[in-house]
């Protein structure tokens, strides 16, 4: 690495050392499908429909398990849930931290209402509540950043709810892990920039507020987790759509294109995307062109479903993570989320 690439991605913030989490990813991903493998959960009469409830990086797991349902899966970023949740609802409450508010509220009252229930989570209050309630827990490594759990949160869901019949897709981890090694080959740390794509993308996106665009049923979630990544670790503005909505409203902004020089859209495509939105996608390729907006592709790897979606979701990890470095700022703390945590409490007790 030349001394102009060391000063632009200067390891010296990493202080907490984020990129060791993100280059084990792979060694988190088959922890996480043993822990799945080895949980036992069975459900308690018909399910035709899963509530997953999470917020944040734990809700990201319950996004990965809407994308290859065969039931309707609704992810609640709610205190409350879904009037129609009845008798053949799989509740499932997911929060790395076992603490967070939102799901806390959502699963006292999914077990009022009598729902089959699973927790997923460290501990905290929620495996509490488990115990308490004898409610099925399965207990995650503690140690983490939620959002840098995701295959800990994800993956035994994700063989839990196949178990049940109710997504599709899974088992076939080889190309899933073929796909995330070569992400981790391209992008980890000692390749340097000329050879590093998402070095090249953090380098890009440097001094610009990315505009994330995915496909609806495919990519969309990846579009919402690269968005985050950029909020949390790069501590700056980032935004997302998914096609083909955006073509029904987001495109005028063309119009106004002196508007978009801070902007920078970052394209996801994959061999799933609907035949029309790639066509969608290639005309919007041509009118940022025309309209003089910054623009990049990001393909995927790997030949299933699951290997492309995690394998961008890993390469956004790594970007996030590059453009925190940019940024000269350590990607692992995030104090103003802890800042209004403690504000929220604090006023929280006071209305009660």
């Amino acid at each position: 690495m030349d001394k102009n690439e060391s000063m632009l991605f200067d390891e010296g913030y990493d202080k907490s050392k984020m990129i060791d989490t993100i280059d084990s990813f792979d060694g988190q991903c088959r922890q996480a499908i043993k822990l799945g493998e080895e949980f036992a959960f069975s459900s308690h009469g018909q399910i035709d429909k899963v509530i997953i409830c999470g917020m944040g990086g734990s809700a990201m797991a319950g996004d990965v398990a809407r994308r290859f349902a065969k039931v309707p899966i609704i992810v609640n970023r709610s205190y409350t849930l879904p009037a129609f949740a009845d008798n053949r609802t799989l509740l499932v409450a997911i929060s790395y931290s076992g603490n967070t508010a939102e799901t806390i509220s959502s699963l006292t009252s999914g077990i009022d209402k009598g729902l089959q229930t699973l927790c997923i989570g460290s501990g905290g209050k929620m495996q509490q509540i488990a115990r308490e309630k004898d409610i099925s827990f399965l207990q995650v490594p503690s140690g983490y950043q939620p959002r840098a759990a995701t295959g800990y949160l994800a993956l035994p869901l994700l063989i839990i709810l196949s178990r049940l019949g109710l997504v599709e897709g899974m088992g076939q981890w080889d190309d899933m892990f073929t796909a995330l090694g070569k992400i981790k080959e391209e992008c980890t740390a000692s390749v340097p920039l000329n050879e590093n794509r998402a070095k090249d993308l953090a380098q890009a996106l440097h001094g610009h507020i990315p505009i994330i665009y995915g496909t609806a049923g495919n990519t969309d979630l990846v579009a919402m987790r690269f968005k985050t990544q950029v909020n949390e670790n790069a501590k700056q503005p980032a935004y997302w759509n998914a096609f083909s909505e955006l073509n029904h409203n987001e495109i005028l902004a063309l119009v106004r294109s002196d508007l978009l020089r801070s902007q920078h859209i970052v394209l996801l495509k994959n061999s799933y995307d609907h035949p029309e939105n790639r066509i969608r996608m290639e005309i919007m390729t041509g009118l940022f062109d025309e309209h003089h907006v910054s623009h990049t592709d990001v393909a995927s790897e790997g030949e299933t479903e699951l290997g492309q979606v995690l394998s961008q979701i890993y390469f956004a990890d790594y970007v996030s993570y590059y453009l925190a470095l940019t940024n000269k700022l350590d990607p692992t703390p995030v104090e103003l989320i802890e800042k209004f945590k403690v504000d929220l409490a604090k006023r929280t007790a006071q209305t009660s």
